[in-house]
């Protein structure tokens, strides 16, 4: 963990030597930045007062708001400023031994699947606020011992089994349990804000090759056809809604001109975009399925006029002969 501006936690004797696993206490400034660098740990932040913004590959800018707990992946690196001074107490732990008694990790796994994860905070419940209240107690009288931070991991773990359902449970400590997911997710999650391939891959951590070959595993379709397919269904949605303007659909996706955008419509939604606008009383988003469709019959009518122009008489070529004029 790297702290900008010489931070400090309020419990540093435990923060020189962190146990593992184990507990310590952060606080940040108003303005100031946590910077957590990527390591053999996971880590569970519980945000006691104020309010910060994070970011990292996984979603930037995520405000968190105090009573809230966060996730933070061991493989992934995260920027965390405080809108607010902040008071944080952090749990650091490598695997969910702990916290999958009573279960193997291939009937998580096929859990996993059912689960839609999104990188995201959720609220303490009541219990929590206590056990986090018996945790500081702990650390400000000096109690650092092995036997109390395993004791309170294996505590934290059995919170989450029994007050909290079992998607939330699944869906917070997703990451852990599934690291196949963490590609799949961070497209996901970072597509909206990219404006091309090269831009998606950047962001996901990866270079160029490297991410298509992932791709390719992971959604069984380059990431330029993905990117085209899910551009088109926010579009459509946008389409639909009147107070946006065409021009500023135009800037946000990067078309080079109007003519350019309604070519884009007419290959993937099945028509222009004035055209599209006019049937938005009807509500109509397109979905991935009617936006392949649209493709589909965009090729084939491309193909069919290819077709139509080869079947032609052919024009000849060269001068044609001078006939003599008796």
């Amino acid at each position: 963990m790297k702290m900008t501006n010489n931070l400090c936690s309020t419990s540093c004797s435990s923060n020189s030597v962190l146990p593992e696993p184990g507990f310590y206490l952060s606080t940040i400034k108003a303005g100031e930045t946590l910077v957590i660098e990527p390591d053999d740990t996971n880590r569970l932040l519980f945000l006691r007062s104020g309010r910060f913004t994070i970011s990292s590959v996984e979603r930037s800018d995520y405000s968190v708001r105090e009573s809230h707990l966060l996730f933070l992946s061991r493989a992934h690196s995260y920027s965390i400023v405080a809108v607010e001074d902040c008071s944080l107490l952090i749990a650091r732990f490598v695997t969910g031994s702990l916290a999958v008694e009573g279960d193997t990790y291939r009937s998580i796994a096929a859990e996993m699947s059912k689960i839609s994860y999104k990188f995201t905070a959720v609220p303490m419940v009541n219990i929590f606020a206590g056990f986090v209240d018996s945790v500081v107690f702990f650390l400000e009288h000096g109690v650092n011992t092995m036997a109390m931070h395993r004791a309170k991991i294996e505590e934290m773990f059995v919170i989450f089994r029994h007050f909290y359902s079992r998607e939330v449970f699944l869906r917070t400590f997703y990451s852990m349990f599934n690291n196949n997911m963490s590609f799949r997710t961070l497209v996901e999650n970072n597509a909206p804000h990219a404006k091309n391939v090269e831009a998606l891959a950047k962001m996901c951590g990866h270079s160029l090759s490297h991410f298509k070959l992932l791709f390719s595993q992971h959604f069984d379709q380059t990431p330029y056809v993905w990117m085209q397919l899910h551009r088109s269904v926010e579009i459509s949605a946008l389409l639909n809604d009147t107070a946006i303007p065409i021009k500023s659909i135009i800037k946000k996706y990067g078309f080079t001109s109007h003519g350019h955008f309604s070519l884009f419509c007419r290959k993937f939604l099945g028509d222009t975009p004035r055209a599209l606008r006019r049937r938005s009383h009807l509500g109509v988003v397109a979905t991935i399925e009617d936006v392949k469709k649209n493709l589909e019959r965009s090729r084939r009518q491309s193909a069919s006029s290819k077709k139509s122009a080869t079947t032609d008489t052919p024009r000849r070529r060269g001068r044609p002969r001078k006939t003599e004029v008796k």
